[in-house]
């Protein structure tokens, strides 16, 4: 192409650091640490917690079983376990083999295990004992962490020939056809990012991290191999804390947290500040101006980070200010960004287009998708370094300013964001048409109850009734959690453009049915129910509300829509004592309700105080007896030591008859 000599192109490069890019792997940065620090806190849960000695040698412990049982470097081990000390200490032990994890979430539905399995070819499942059997047909080796983590007979056995080229771990996300594409990332893209994060973030060794996110969500590597990295201790939470804003603030208070990772949406509902946080990392979706303002204060850094899975968790991390524009800022160290048009031509500065990232943590493509991985993953023309060579298409249109700051400027296609995962809704829609009844379909994401949600529009085939709640369950056999939709909406027909693609711009502005008397709601049979269906029927508009309904399954809530249903009912004093742990233990409307009952402690008391005035006022005339005595006695024990002293060594005359009035009293 050719340029006139006014022209400034759109691309703009991170500082060059050969340093951050070793020949290293995963496990050796966390034996590093465990040698560097050996007595100090790796893993904090609940009550218990680790040494990173304790923590090394654990993973050695799985290690070496998992490399007598034929696992080897450049293998994939699938990991499904529950949040815990396990679960970091088996993540550990794949690493130490040279393999890498294939991480799934506790929930995952089975069928998306397997299909996710079968395309990694991973050679084995990692799980804990009492989910063998539900495992058993698995056409593949099924091993407990249990069995795994125990003593080892002589020395331990010890990865071979684990190379940087070799995959680190595969992050599945959501594919538009309708399958999940899987990005394996290898070993020397994610320690050069852990270390160029960190060359700007700053996390030291005496940081105490929040551990939150899931580890099949890739910003989880910015918690705990940044923290592996430099010796920093990480504290756990569980699950049911992970996603409650009212009671999360306290705990890292308590706990002394000091780096918190997280998406804005959480941050936004937390319902209190944090003073002890130093350093606040965002990332996984846009960020708001408010969030900033509340919380980048002085002495504390907030950044924004942006990046695909495709580039290695982050590329690209702004510093926010109050007052200052939200940006997605400038290239980590060794990366670089700039913006094309749609015939794939460099545009000017300032000028819209697509932003493509390169650098060393572009990762080699999909997994057996050789069409979509050339369509995306494309030779970098303006490469100056070997590292430059290829760049990945994000899709995400955005602009580069005349300073090198980069604003990302939203999505070129269907995928969408929600609550910090991607998401292809062709691919909700692909599998909400293969049940039963469903003609056409399309799934847009709205605003509703102040929040971003799914919602799902569908037409069914002639003469076919269809169940909502039927199509919730169909699609939570086979999708993860997050990609349920919130609200499922019969129409006549999807309506398209002219193209024959869905108009999702007309389906984000259709009006919702508004709630219907039609029986299918059960009637509050009192206040407290009223003012729990009030708040329900606020966050699901339109959907029958039934007390045997399961908050979750039925109704399509989530983490985030719990934390506003108690935040709305603590509005009113009668309910200030619920919480969103009760939702999760509780999970059904006439259960809620039952527990919520509000509150008359204070008033029976008080109604009791009343009746017993005898009671009362025999209770102050034994109080006034008994008082004065004891308060003698307390001081008469201070005092008597002083005068005892004052007596042998005094004045004859001074103060002798006090001296013996105090012991005497005492």
């Amino acid at each position: 192409m050719h340029m006139s000599p006014d022209f400034k192109p759109s691309i703009v490069r991170g500082p060059l650091r050969p340093d951050l890019m070793q020949q290293e792997v995963l496990a050796d940065l966390l034996e590093a640490s465990a040698r560097q620090y050996p007595d100090k806190t790796a893993l904090i849960f609940g009550c218990r917690q680790l040494s990173y000695a304790e923590l090394d040698a654990a993973a050695d412990r799985v290690a070496h079983h998992l490399i007598e049982k034929g696992v080897r470097p450049g293998q994939m081990v699938a990991l499904w376990l529950p949040r815990g000390l396990e679960l970091l200490v088996a993540q550990a032990g794949i690493a130490k083999t040279g393999a890498a994890w294939l991480p799934l979430d506790e929930d995952t539905p089975k069928d998306r295990i397997l299909v996710c399995m079968e395309d990694a070819s991973a050679v084995g499942l990692l799980t804990r004992a009492e989910s063998l059997a539900a495992l058993h047909d698995m056409p593949v080796a099924i091993w407990a962490i249990e069995d795994l983590d125990v003593p080892v007979s002589g020395l331990p056995q010890r990865r071979e020939g684990a190379l940087p080229e070799h995959p680190a771990y595969v992050i599945y996300t959501s594919g538009s056809t309708g399958k999940p594409k899987g990005i394996a990332i290898n070993q020397g893209s994610i320690c050069h990012f852990l270390r160029a994060e960190n060359a700007v973030l700053g996390v030291r060794h005496d940081d105490v991290v929040y551990q939150g996110f899931s580890v099949s969500f890739d910003m989880s590597f910015e918690e705990i191999w940044i923290s592996y990295l430099v010796g920093a201790t990480l504290w756990l939470a569980p699950k049911s804390l992970t996603s409650d804003p009212e009671a999360l603030p306290g705990q890292l208070r308590a706990a002394g947290v000091t780096v918190l990772h997280a998406v804005p949406t959480l941050l936004a509902m937390f319902a209190e500040e944090v003073p002890g946080l130093r350093i606040i990392n965002l990332g996984g979706e846009m960020c708001p101006d408010a969030v900033v303002e509340r919380w980048a204060t002085p002495g504390r850094q907030v950044f924004n980070t942006y990046g695909p899975t495709e580039a290695t968790v982050s590329a690209s991390l702004a510093i926010l200010q109050r007052g200052q524009p939200v940006t997605i800022g400038k290239p980590l160290p060794n990366y670089g960004l700039l913006v094309l048009n749609e015939q794939l031509q460099m545009v000017a500065e300032g000028e819209t287009g697509e932003l493509c990232i390169f650098g060393p943590g572009v990762a080699l493509g999909y997994l057996g998708r050789p069409e979509l991985t050339a369509e995306k993953f494309i030779a970098n023309p303006y490469a100056e370094l070997p590292q430059e060579a290829r760049m990945y298409r994000t899709g995400d249109l955005a602009r580069i300013d005349a300073d090198g700051t980069i604003h990302c400027l939203g999505r070129a296609d269907d995928q969408i964001k929600i609550r910090g995962f991607r998401v292809e809704l062709g691919e909700i829609e692909s599998v909400l048409c293969e049940l039963d009844g469903v003609g056409t379909a399309a799934v847009v994401v709205r605003q509703e109850a102040g929040m971003d949600q799914l919602i799902a529009f569908y037409a069914a085939e002639l003469g076919s009734q269809v169940d909502p709640a039927a199509l919730r369950q169909g699609l939570k056999q086979r999708l993860p959690a997050y990609m349920v939709p919130a609200r499922f909406v019969q129409i006549e027909q999807v309506p398209r453009l002219t193209s024959g693609k869905i108009d999702r711009k007309a389906l984000r502005a259709m009006a919702l049915p508004a709630a219907e008397d039609n029986g299918e709601s059960d009637v509050p049979q009192n206040a407290t129910e009223e003012a729990l269906f009030a708040a329900l029927g606020q966050l699901f508009p339109g959907v029958p509300l039934r007390l045997a309904d399961d908050f979750f399954d039925d109704l399509g809530g989530h983490s985030l829509l719990a934390a506003r249903l108690v935040s709305r009912l603590r509005q009113q004093a009668a309910f200030a004592h619920v919480a969103v742990a009760d939702i999760y233990r509780l999970r059904r409307i006439g259960a809620l309700a039952d527990a919520w009952q509000p509150r008359e402690a204070s008033a029976a008391v008080t109604g009791a105080w009343h009746k017993a005035p005898l009671q009362r006022a025999l209770c102050g005339v034994l109080q006034a007896l008994v008082l004065p005595p004891v308060l003698v006695f307390q001081i008469g024990s201070w005092l008597l030591p002083f005068f005892t002293y004052h007596y042998f060594t005094g004045e004859p005359d001074d103060s002798r008859w006090l001296a013996i009035a105090w012991a005497l009293l005492a």
